[in-house]
Protein backbone atom coordinates (compact mmCIF):
# COMPACT_ATOMS: atom_id res chain seq x y z
CA UNK A 1 0.00 0.00 0.00
CA UNK A 2 1.37 3.07 -0.99
CA UNK A 3 1.81 5.98 1.92
CA UNK A 4 -0.27 8.50 1.05
CA UNK A 5 -0.60 12.25 2.44
CA UNK A 6 -3.68 13.29 2.07
CA UNK A 7 -5.24 17.26 2.17
CA UNK A 8 -8.60 18.80 1.67
CA UNK A 9 -9.31 22.93 0.20
CA UNK A 10 -12.75 24.24 1.22
CA UNK A 11 -13.68 20.64 1.30
CA UNK A 12 -15.19 18.49 4.28
CA UNK A 13 -13.18 15.25 4.29
CA UNK A 14 -15.23 12.50 6.10
CA UNK A 15 -13.76 9.18 7.21
CA UNK A 16 -15.48 7.60 3.81
CA UNK A 17 -14.17 9.63 1.78
CA UNK A 18 -10.48 9.28 3.45
CA UNK A 19 -11.04 5.14 3.29
CA UNK A 20 -12.01 5.17 -1.09
CA UNK A 21 -9.11 7.23 -1.42
CA UNK A 22 -6.50 5.32 0.96
CA UNK A 23 -8.17 2.31 -0.74
CA UNK A 24 -8.25 3.29 -4.80
CA UNK A 25 -5.07 5.45 -4.87
CA UNK A 26 -2.98 3.56 -2.75
CA UNK A 27 -3.31 0.55 -4.09
CA UNK A 28 -1.68 1.46 -7.10
CA UNK A 29 1.00 -0.29 -5.83
CA UNK A 30 -0.39 -3.49 -6.94
CA UNK A 31 0.76 -2.39 -10.98
CA UNK A 32 4.18 -0.95 -9.57
CA UNK A 33 5.97 -2.06 -6.68
CA UNK A 34 8.07 1.05 -6.54
CA UNK A 35 6.06 2.89 -5.31
CA UNK A 36 5.92 4.05 -2.08
CA UNK A 37 4.74 7.53 -1.63
CA UNK A 38 2.09 9.78 -2.31
CA UNK A 39 0.00 13.14 -1.88
CA UNK A 40 -3.80 13.45 -2.59
CA UNK A 41 -5.19 16.88 -2.54
CA UNK A 42 -9.75 17.16 -2.57
CA UNK A 43 -11.08 20.56 -3.40
CA UNK A 44 -14.25 22.33 -4.06
CA UNK A 45 -14.42 23.72 -7.26
CA UNK A 46 -17.78 25.58 -6.65
CA UNK A 47 -19.09 27.36 -9.71
CA UNK A 48 -22.10 26.36 -11.67
CA UNK A 49 -21.19 22.65 -11.93
CA UNK A 50 -20.52 22.48 -7.97
CA UNK A 51 -17.77 19.92 -8.56
CA UNK A 52 -14.83 18.16 -6.76
CA UNK A 53 -11.43 18.49 -7.51
CA UNK A 54 -8.98 15.08 -6.68
CA UNK A 55 -5.44 15.59 -7.62
CA UNK A 56 -2.89 12.71 -6.76
CA UNK A 57 0.83 12.68 -7.04
CA UNK A 58 2.36 8.78 -6.60
CA UNK A 59 6.22 8.45 -6.48
CA UNK A 60 9.03 6.03 -5.76
CA UNK A 61 11.86 4.08 -7.08
CA UNK A 62 12.54 7.09 -9.57
CA UNK A 63 9.16 7.24 -11.40
CA UNK A 64 6.81 9.69 -10.86
CA UNK A 65 2.95 9.90 -12.28
CA UNK A 66 0.47 12.77 -11.18
CA UNK A 67 -2.92 13.66 -12.31
CA UNK A 68 -6.19 14.87 -11.37
CA UNK A 69 -10.13 14.74 -12.11
CA UNK A 70 -13.27 17.02 -11.58
CA UNK A 71 -16.55 15.69 -11.23
CA UNK A 72 -19.93 16.36 -9.54
CA UNK A 73 -19.64 13.04 -7.81
CA UNK A 74 -16.52 13.01 -5.58
CA UNK A 75 -16.09 9.28 -5.54
CA UNK A 76 -16.22 9.53 -9.43
CA UNK A 77 -13.30 12.32 -9.24
CA UNK A 78 -11.07 9.71 -7.30
CA UNK A 79 -12.15 6.87 -9.92
CA UNK A 80 -11.00 8.95 -12.89
CA UNK A 81 -7.73 10.63 -10.92
CA UNK A 82 -7.09 6.20 -10.29
CA UNK A 83 -8.11 5.68 -13.75
CA UNK A 84 -5.56 7.90 -15.41
CA UNK A 85 -2.80 6.79 -13.24
CA UNK A 86 -3.14 3.14 -13.82
CA UNK A 87 -2.59 4.01 -17.11
CA UNK A 88 0.49 6.00 -17.07
CA UNK A 89 1.85 3.16 -14.66
CA UNK A 90 0.73 0.56 -16.98
CA UNK A 91 2.33 2.53 -20.34
CA UNK A 92 4.96 2.69 -18.21
CA UNK A 93 5.57 -0.85 -17.30
CA UNK A 94 4.81 -1.70 -20.88
CA UNK A 95 8.06 0.16 -22.31
CA UNK A 96 9.99 -1.14 -19.26
CA UNK A 97 9.12 -4.67 -20.58
CA UNK A 98 9.34 -3.86 -23.99
CA UNK A 99 13.34 -3.10 -24.05
CA UNK A 100 14.08 -6.07 -21.97
CA UNK A 101 13.87 -4.56 -18.38
CA UNK A 102 12.10 -7.74 -16.95
CA UNK A 103 11.83 -7.29 -13.24
CA UNK A 104 8.67 -7.18 -11.66
CA UNK A 105 7.75 -3.58 -10.81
Amino acid sequence: MIKLEIDSVHYDLDDALRSVIVDRIGGLDEFMSDLVDGRVAVSWEGGPHQETKVSAQVWGGGHNFEASATHREPYEAIDQTRHKLEAQISKKHSKQLKHGDNRRE
